[in-house]
């Protein structure tokens, strides 16, 4: 799909393949879904690792390796949302900037006929008219 907004263009069409996964993960890590599976994996993963009957244990308390997995998890995704958030930054200010524009053409429109206005009918915008 092809946008027709200058910031709209910046933002989606001419996007890298990196803007383009940091943007996905961006959304997938600020979603309930990421949110209630990363609470499941966790809860799993203490259940798995407390209970001696399964044989399962490959981390015990107190979960080092989970703490790991999170801190590795955590250290990515950190600057993975900076990278988004200075694209979304970057798309306000050209949306921004290009509402700037709009308005001063507006407004010089506007002026332009106030002023075509008073010289076609003086007589409606002078007060002391009978």
């Amino acid at each position: 799909m092809m946008h027709r907004h200058p910031a709209n263009v910046a933002r989606h069409d001419e996007r890298t393949v990196g803007d383009r996964v940091a943007d996905d993960i961006t959304k997938s890590m600020g979603s309930w879904r990421f949110i209630i599976a990363q609470a499941v994996f966790t809860a799993a993963w203490i259940v798995v690792n407390t209970v001696h009957g399964w044989g399962l244990m490959w981390d015990s308390y107190p979960y080092v390796l989970l703490n790991l997995v999170y801190s590795f998890q955590a250290g990515f995704t950190g600057p993975i949302l900076l990278l988004s958030q200075n694209r979304q930054a970057e798309h306000d200010r050209l949306r921004a900037e290009h509402d700037y524009g709009v308005n001063e053409e507006a407004l010089a429109w506007s002026r332009a006929i106030g002023a075509r206005l008073d010289v076609q009918i003086p007589q409606a915008v002078s007060p002391d008219v009978p």
